[in-house]
């Protein structure tokens, strides 16, 4: 049975109905227009029951099953309603409605697929949703079939979705944020395990390497394109998985070199160096070095090269590196924090060689890039981390944003250790280096209030804490006005000036 508590368009359904009656008696051109009042009106539904379950998704997502499904069956019937009540006229009325019908059905499926996840993360992390085993496989049945499917978006974002659950494997009916595993290859094998159409396996295989090569370090996909060669059929998606693959690659000629700055489990991880023009090595330089965001899961090098080039502008010689992420290697994010630890040491160890003042390194980081920053300051012994460098992975000074300050509990598999151990809101101690930090009152993946918990508690030592907070805005710093972007570009700038990390 429906709730009808759980309608939440009866006012745009009214309003389409309305239209129709006022437009009876058509001509082609009236005709057209319907149909597009039709489609707008599907679209703004759509965005908006979105928008209802974005911002209800912790009381809907922690409901029972039944309670569930019948908010989700409420939602998807009021769009179905809304379409069906366009009149067919013609044979094109007929593929418009099945098109818009199409992408309520996987957009709905998504929500379905979304829940025994979301019901594990937001009813209680040590309940699992109280639903069948073969759950996942018959809310997508039917799904690969039909190669035409691949033309809708909807379709497309729910596909991808499932992918990621079956990278899973086990924990697939828990959060998926902290899955301890290699995941990027689960999810090739997903794909190519699925029984489809050949032709929505290639084009998912080719999905695989498109997208995520902007998230994922090139090395990261070796082992899928190796198979890909195999696998994919289609010329014409086998040929843009090569180009991707290559472009990973290409990508990289904007540094000035890339250097291992530690092997381990046979995995070269990477230090991406930017050195200033004309750079003597013989007249030492500040070092920036950059630590990406990405949930110690997803992320690469590349996303700093950006800031990489700005920062060779005053002089200094910029680093950003790659560090082993839960996605790629099913690491935690201690592992992460141990390779933070070593990449900051190898830059003081190979100063010489690189032109750097070991006396001037500077660490930058976003999001968990930022706690890896913080966080490297306070550990006493690095060695406890398993870094067998003798040199120091302090830096001298930090810029951090967006920054976790309390990941206390964020890594809940399979783990034996503390986790305030790399939580630097309970690390706080005198004589940090200086740190510049930005946060974001609206950010949804950083509780503001981890922010003001580290700040108050840091401003009670002699530590240099200097912030900025921003209301409004979430966790990329998304809706700046040109104001605070510049008033960001000039602490940052005085930070650096202050504390000589600018090359006069």
């Amino acid at each position: 049975m429906i709730n009808s508590k759980l309608f939440i368009i009866p006012i745009v359904l009214l309003q389409f109905s309305q239209g129709l009656a006022q437009t009876n008696v058509t001509n082609s051109t009236s005709s057209a227009e319907q149909k597009q009042v039709l489609v707008e009106a599907c679209n703004n539904l759509l965005k908006k029951n979105d928008a209802y379950v974005t911002v209800k998704r912790d009381k809907i997502f922690s409901k029972e099953f039944e309670d569930f499904n019948s908010t989700i069956d409420s939602l998807e019937q009021s769009v179905q309603q809304l379409v069906n009540k366009h009149k067919l006229r013609t044979e094109t009325d007929a593929q418009l409605i099945d098109s818009l019908l199409t992408e309520t059905k996987f957009k709905h499926r998504r929500y379905r697929l979304l829940y025994p996840n979301n019901y594990h993360r937001f009813a209680d992390l040590k309940k699992r949703a109280t639903v069948p085993g073969d759950y996942f496989e018959n809310v997508m049945k039917g799904s690969f079939d039909n190669p035409s499917l691949i033309n809708f978006k909807e379709y497309r974002r729910c596909v991808n979705f499932y992918l990621d659950i079956l990278s899973a494997a086990e924990y697939k009916f828990s959060h998926l944020e902290y899955v301890p595993l290699k995941r990027i290859d689960n999810r090739y094998d997903a794909i190519a395990g699925l029984d489809a159409h050949q032709t929505v396996k290639d084009f998912f295989i080719k999905e695989h390497f498109t997208s995520n090569i902007w998230t994922y370090r090139v090395e990261a996909f070796d082992y899928a394109y190796a198979k890909a060669l195999e696998d994919v059929k289609n010329e014409k998606y086998l040929q843009k998985i090569k180009d991707t693959y290559k472009m990973g690659h290409d990508r990289r000629n904007d540094a000035s070199e890339i250097k291992a700055y530690k092997t381990v489990d046979d995995i070269t991880l990477n230090a991406h160096i930017f050195y200033p023009e004309n750079h003597d090595k013989t007249q030492l330089k500040p070092a920036h070095l950059f630590f990406h965001g990405g949930g110690w899961a997803i992320g690469l090098p590349e996303w700093s090269y950006g800031a990489c080039k700005g920062a060779v502008k005053d002089g200094r010689v910029a680093i950003a590196f790659d560090f082993r992420l839960r996605n790629v290697y099913g690491t935690d994010v201690k592992t992460t924090v141990t390779d933070a630890l070593t990449a900051i040491a190898w830059v003081r160890e190979n100063a010489k060689d690189l032109g750097i003042d070991p006396n001037k390194v500077l660490v930058d980081g976003f999001s968990s890039g930022a706690q890896l920053a913080l966080i490297s300051s306070m550990i006493e012994n690095p060695k406890d981390f398993g870094v067998i460098s003798d040199f120091s992975s302090r830096p001298d000074a930090l810029i951090l944003g967006s920054c976790p300050y309390d990941v206390n509990g964020r890594d809940v598999y399979d783990i034996d250790y503390d986790t305030k151990t790399i939580s630097p809101l309970y690390l706080i101690k005198e004589n940090l280096p200086p740190i510049l930090a930005f946060h974001a009152e609206e950010d949804r993946m950083v509780k503001f209030s981890e922010f003001e918990k580290f700040k108050n508690a840091i401003q009670k030592t002699k530590n240099s804490f200097t912030s900025r907070s921003y209301p409004g805005m979430g966790h990329f710093f998304e809706g700046s006005s040109e104001e605070d972007r510049e008033e960001r570009r000039k602490l940052r700038q005085e930070f650096l000036l202050k504390h000589g990390f600018v090359v006069e």
